[in-house]
Protein backbone atom coordinates (compact mmCIF):
# COMPACT_ATOMS: atom_id res chain seq x y z
CA UNK A 1 0.00 0.00 0.00
CA UNK A 2 0.86 3.63 -0.90
CA UNK A 3 0.20 6.33 1.54
CA UNK A 4 0.25 10.04 -0.11
CA UNK A 5 2.46 11.80 2.82
CA UNK A 6 -0.75 14.11 3.01
CA UNK A 7 -3.46 13.80 6.35
CA UNK A 8 -6.49 13.71 4.80
CA UNK A 9 -7.09 10.79 2.41
CA UNK A 10 -9.32 8.29 0.62
CA UNK A 11 -8.07 4.56 0.81
CA UNK A 12 -9.36 1.67 -1.11
CA UNK A 13 -8.53 -1.41 1.14
CA UNK A 14 -9.80 -4.65 0.23
CA UNK A 15 -13.50 -4.12 -0.44
CA UNK A 16 -13.27 -0.78 1.54
CA UNK A 17 -13.29 2.85 0.87
CA UNK A 18 -12.55 4.84 3.39
CA UNK A 19 -12.05 8.71 3.62
CA UNK A 20 -9.78 9.63 6.43
CA UNK A 21 -10.04 13.07 8.34
CA UNK A 22 -8.11 14.65 10.74
CA UNK A 23 -8.87 17.19 12.99
CA UNK A 24 -6.17 20.22 13.56
CA UNK A 25 -4.80 18.94 16.75
CA UNK A 26 -4.35 15.12 15.49
CA UNK A 27 -2.35 17.08 12.68
CA UNK A 28 -0.23 18.78 15.03
CA UNK A 29 0.32 16.65 17.23
CA UNK A 30 1.54 13.74 14.59
CA UNK A 31 3.69 16.40 13.07
CA UNK A 32 5.26 17.05 16.66
CA UNK A 33 5.91 13.38 17.24
CA UNK A 34 7.22 12.82 14.35
CA UNK A 35 10.32 10.68 15.70
CA UNK A 36 7.67 8.71 17.90
CA UNK A 37 5.02 8.50 15.29
CA UNK A 38 4.37 7.13 11.39
CA UNK A 39 1.52 8.22 9.89
CA UNK A 40 1.41 4.92 7.61
CA UNK A 41 0.91 3.17 11.01
CA UNK A 42 -1.73 5.71 12.08
CA UNK A 43 -3.21 5.18 8.40
CA UNK A 44 -2.65 0.93 9.40
CA UNK A 45 -4.55 1.07 12.82
CA UNK A 46 -7.08 3.19 11.34
CA UNK A 47 -7.58 0.79 8.08
CA UNK A 48 -7.73 -2.41 10.58
CA UNK A 49 -10.20 -0.37 12.43
CA UNK A 50 -12.68 0.07 9.81
CA UNK A 51 -11.92 -3.64 8.87
CA UNK A 52 -13.07 -5.14 12.95
CA UNK A 53 -15.85 -2.68 13.11
CA UNK A 54 -17.46 -4.78 9.77
CA UNK A 55 -16.87 -7.95 11.52
CA UNK A 56 -13.68 -9.38 9.73
CA UNK A 57 -10.88 -10.99 12.58
CA UNK A 58 -8.30 -8.35 12.46
CA UNK A 59 -6.23 -8.28 16.26
CA UNK A 60 -6.60 -4.26 17.37
CA UNK A 61 -7.83 -3.09 20.42
CA UNK A 62 -10.37 -1.25 19.76
CA UNK A 63 -13.55 0.09 21.96
CA UNK A 64 -16.50 1.91 21.82
CA UNK A 65 -16.86 4.81 24.29
CA UNK A 66 -19.54 5.94 26.61
CA UNK A 67 -20.24 8.82 28.29
CA UNK A 68 -19.80 12.24 27.20
CA UNK A 69 -17.63 10.19 24.67
CA UNK A 70 -20.51 8.50 23.36
CA UNK A 71 -20.44 7.31 19.71
CA UNK A 72 -16.89 7.96 19.68
CA UNK A 73 -14.24 4.85 18.87
CA UNK A 74 -10.57 4.38 20.55
CA UNK A 75 -7.74 2.38 19.25
CA UNK A 76 -4.97 1.86 21.57
CA UNK A 77 -1.84 0.58 20.22
CA UNK A 78 1.35 1.25 23.32
CA UNK A 79 0.77 4.74 24.55
CA UNK A 80 -0.86 6.26 22.07
CA UNK A 81 -4.15 6.53 21.84
CA UNK A 82 -6.72 7.98 18.80
CA UNK A 83 -10.16 9.03 19.31
CA UNK A 84 -12.22 8.78 15.90
CA UNK A 85 -15.98 8.93 14.99
CA UNK A 86 -17.14 6.19 12.48
CA UNK A 87 -19.69 6.70 9.62
CA UNK A 88 -20.60 3.32 7.53
CA UNK A 89 -21.85 4.07 4.51
CA UNK A 90 -20.86 3.26 0.80
CA UNK A 91 -17.98 4.98 2.02
CA UNK A 92 -16.59 4.51 5.01
CA UNK A 93 -15.76 7.83 6.84
CA UNK A 94 -13.31 8.42 9.91
CA UNK A 95 -12.94 11.51 11.36
CA UNK A 96 -10.06 11.78 13.89
CA UNK A 97 -11.16 14.02 17.02
CA UNK A 98 -8.36 13.68 18.92
CA UNK A 99 -4.58 11.98 18.79
CA UNK A 100 -2.33 12.01 21.86
CA UNK A 101 -0.66 9.80 24.53
CA UNK A 102 -2.57 7.67 27.33
CA UNK A 103 -2.72 10.33 30.07
CA UNK A 104 -3.63 13.15 28.04
CA UNK A 105 -6.26 12.33 25.62
CA UNK A 106 -9.69 11.68 27.70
Amino acid sequence: MNFIKEFDNIITEDSFIISIRFNRQSKKFILQQKSVIDIDKVYRLIINSVKKLNNQDINIDIKELKGKLQGLYRIRKGDLRIIFRYYKGEIHIVNIEKMDFRGDVY
